[in-house]
């Protein structure tokens, strides 16, 4: 099967899901978006069994961006309606695939959400089998909605929408699940001046935390990449009685 993950910023990786993916003989394209030299690639839905969307310092509710994300939304709408196709988003990600779908993307109202804290399951699903809250990094200061049909598996203290899934196919992570040991190491550096804003500085505990939450992903990224096709809707509209909105 074949992968297609797309990075919006050059720190951005897939983290410990390249591993998941190489166990179970993916093979992997990624596309940098961040760079203007690099046009996105033509039906990709068509192409890809698997597509990621990661972070990265953009914001969808930024009006100067929206021929910047156009093609994305496009991308997750096409993909929603094609049999037999996953779709995941990390944090900036999961807000494309949001707002793609139907859903409202905005500045958070409780302020930026940044470092380790705790996630807690909301409805039980086969991919958060055998956990209930650990701990999960945070690195964002925009929301998403759940979009419609959509059903919401975590939750944060500061933020209700961390994780969600739509037709059992598609999920959007608000939080970071899949950041390395390596990928923390630089994000301390190139993401310094954003976590300092934002009060949190990181301690001797971070390693524990982040070693918590790796075992947790795992799981997590692990079971999504498993579910049998047999249990895929075919698309969203199957759930909402429409095509996906926008």
């Amino acid at each position: 099967m074949r992968s297609l993950i797309v990075r919006f910023k050059d720190c951005e990786g897939p983290g410990i899901l390249l591993d998941l993916l190489k166990e179970r003989n993916y093979r992997i394209t990624y596309h940098n978006a961040y760079d203007p030299r690099i046009r996105p690639i033509p039906d990709a839905h068509l192409i890809f069994d698997l597509i990621v969307l990661l972070g990265g310092p953009q914001s969808v509710t930024d009006p100067s961006l929206t021929e910047f994300f156009e093609p994305w939304f496009n991308l997750v709408r096409y993909a929603s309606l094609t049999p037999n196709r996953r779709l995941l988003g990390i944090c900036l990600g999961s807000q494309i695939i949001s707002k793609a779908l139907g859903g409202k993307v905005t500045l958070g109202e409780r302020g930026p959400e940044v470092g380790f804290s705790d996630v807690e399951i909301v409805e039980s699903h086969s991919v958060l089998e055998g956990l209930s809250s650990f701990p999960a990094f945070h690195l964002h200061e925009d929301v998403f909605t759940i979009p419609e049909g959509g059903i919401r598996l975590l939750k944060s203290d500061l933020y209700p929408n961390q994780m969600f899934s739509v037709g059992n196919r598609i999920f959007g992570v608000q939080c970071h699940l899949e950041v390395t040991e390596a990928m923390f190491s630089v994000w301390k550096t190139v993401h310094a001046e954003f976590m300092r804003n934002s009060g949190w500085v990181p301690g001797p505990e971070t390693e524990s935390l982040r070693s918590q939450m790796e075992i947790a992903g795992r799981k997590i990224f692990g079971a999504i990449l498993d579910l049998p096709f047999s249990q895929f809707r075919n698309s969203v509209s199957e759930r909402t009685g429409s095509a996906a909105a926008g």
